[in-house]
């Protein structure tokens, strides 16, 4: 075929605008009374058309079975009525049928029906309701540019349907996400705090896929800041990925000060965050095992460590958090020399501090305060003559190494 140039578009360079509905006043006296038995007579079908619309849904729309024959009959005459209403009135039905489309929607997406089965279903009755409104316009001599303009805005709007079924659906699906969210939380906070009674832990595990005869590991931590729900959410998607599931599925609540978590197993490795775990056992067992695991966050905390803990592997650590009136009296004691604001003390402070926690080596001391080794030397020996504690006593180093460690502040853990 020789080459004809350019080729042209099928589809006229601009849609025909809609055409709009007359003005009823504008329309002489017989067209008015001609509408009106227009209007008459479809109203006298609104039964017909039910049962028509029924037949079509039971053929053709099996999404449909979850509802009555009375539910698909009552509802495609309530349509029916609303534009038939508004028919008697010359107005394009848009108002009214966006307020009982959104009903609608709502009601149909909570029985689990999709929103393209709404929207066929929107488009089969629109194209019913538009055949029995041409019968009715031949009957009575309904003039042509007004049948085609109820066809038009008819049409036009079965689009914006579709749009409202999908967002309706959108929003029932966020709805029961957030609801099974707040279920799943408040059945793992009734767990790990002792809430919740061992009958009720064991009737409602499987509803949250959890097998109250097999073991759990009860988890704890802390959000960088109360009032970070990404950071909780950080946590739980790391540990999640320690243990190779999806996030979404470990239960997680926050209790008190902390997130405690319900864990199928221990996470091997963690890395930027701090987890406590606790013992594994059967679930309407873990509240111990949870405050377990609550003493070992407070602990690491405290000595600013990183990663998966579990008090055993703590030692003396968690010591260092009891007692707080024995603490109390023995720092005023002991310490009241340290508690003046001067760089002097505080460096004194830090430097015995690290000394015991590196067995008293004092090159190790020197290389990680950065210091010479007589520094070290010296400051200590300023501590025990500030103090009165001689490191060279089992009980005095003891008592210093519990109060040092009691007086450091707790930061979050290095990473």
């Amino acid at each position: 075929m020789p080459y004809a140039g350019p080729m042209t578009s099928p589809f006229p360079a601009a849609w025909p605008a809609r055409r709009g509905m007359p003005d009823l006043a504008t329309l002489d006296e017989p067209t008015r009374r001609t509408i009106a038995r227009a209007v008459e007579l479809l109203r006298a079908k609104q039964d017909a058309f039910g049962h028509r619309f029924l037949k079509l849904a039971r053929d053709h729309l099996p999404g449909y079975r979850v509802l009555t024959d009375e539910e698909i009959r009552a509802t495609a005459q309530l349509f029916m009525d609303t534009l038939v209403s508004e028919l008697s009135f010359l107005r394009v039905p848009d108002g009214a049928l966006r307020e009982l489309l959104n009903r609608f929607a709502v009601e149909r997406g909570a029985r689990g029906i999709p929103p393209e089965v709404l929207a066929a279903g929107y488009q089969m009755g629109s194209r019913e309701m538009l055949t029995l409104l041409d019968e009715v316009g031949l009957e009575v001599g309904l003039p042509a540019d007004l049948l085609l303009a109820v066809h038009d805005s008819t049409w036009e709007f079965s689009n914006e349907a579709s749009s409202v079924f999908a967002r309706v659906q959108h929003d029932l699906a966020l709805e029961r996400a957030h609801f099974d969210a707040e279920r799943r939380s408040t059945f793992a906070a009734g767990v790990l705090s002792g809430a919740f009674p061992a009958e009720q832990i064991n009737r409602d595990a499987h509803l949250f896929g959890l097998d109250p005869r097999a073991r759990h590991v009860p988890l704890a931590a802390r959000a960088p800041s109360p009032a970070s729900p990404d950071g909780a959410d950080a946590i739980r998607r790391g540990i999640a990925a320690a243990l190779r599931m999806p996030a979404d599925r470990l239960l997680f609540a926050e209790i008190g000060t902390c997130l405690g978590f319900i864990a199928p197993a221990t996470p091997d490795h963690l890395t930027g965050h701090l987890v406590a775990a606790g013992p594994p056992t059967v679930l309407d067992q873990l509240p111990d095992g949870f405050q377990e695991a609550v003493l070992a966050l407070a602990t690491a905390e405290q000595f600013r460590q990183s990663g998966l803990v579990r008090l055993a592997d703590l030692g003396p650590r968690p010591l260092v958090l009891s007692s707080t009136r024995i603490a109390a009296g023995l720092a005023a004691r002991h310490l009241h020399a340290l508690d003046a604001p001067a760089r002097a003390t505080t460096d004194i402070e830090e430097t015995t501090r690290v000394y015991l926690e590196c067995d008293q080596q004092v090159r190790e001391v020197a290389q990680r305060l950065a210091v010479h080794q007589n520094t070290v030397r010296y400051r200590v020996h300023r501590f025990e003559e500030l103090t009165g504690l001689d490191l060279h006593h089992t009980e005095d180093l003891v008592t210093a190494w519990w109060l040092l460690n009691r007086r450091r502040p707790p930061t979050a853990p290095l990473s």
